[in-house]
Formats: structure tokens, sequence, C-alpha cells
């Protein structure tokens, strides 16, 4: 295999275990309690900076984010954001 080919799989090997770790990671926060929302995606890159600020104002309690997929741990904070960004 060159160079090339095994640098290329092990990013793509790389880019999956995370993938599949914060996968874990989210379903125990889930079975504890925490919220899971779910945008469709992003109308541009201003809108996912307007979520981030509102995110860091409004947000009471902690959460996670990967691109458009966010966990809180209130309910609270979850409810808010699905009413104002869903």
């Amino acid at each position: 295999m060159k160079n090339l080919e095994k640098e290329i799989l092990d990013e793509l090997g790389t880019k999956m275990q995370s993938e599949i770790d914060r996968e874990v990671m989210w379903g125990m926060l889930k079975s504890l309690g925490w919220r899971r929302v779910m945008l469709d995606r992003f109308t541009d890159n201003n809108h996912a900076v307007d979520i981030t600020h509102w995110l860091a104002e409004h947000c009471n309690h902690a959460f996670e984010r990967r691109g458009a997929d966010f966990i809180f741990e209130s309910e609270i904070d979850a409810v808010n954001f699905t009413l104002r960004w869903q």
C-alpha cells in the first residue's frame, strides 16, 4: 500500500473512531437524563455563529455540540434551544 493510501485510511479510521466514541459517550449521557437535539442543518455560517452566541448567553448548564447535533444536561436548556432554533 502506498503512503498516501495509508494516510487516507488512517485519517478515515481516526474520524470513524471519534464518531463511535462520541455516540457511546452521548448514549451514556442520555441514560443519565441529558437531552439530545439535532438540527436538520444550518442555513449558513452566520446561522451557526448565531447559535454559538445563543448557547453561551442562554445555557445555564453543561452542553456538548458536534456540528448541528447538540446534547444538553438541562431539560430546560434543551427545550429553550428547541423552541428558538427548530
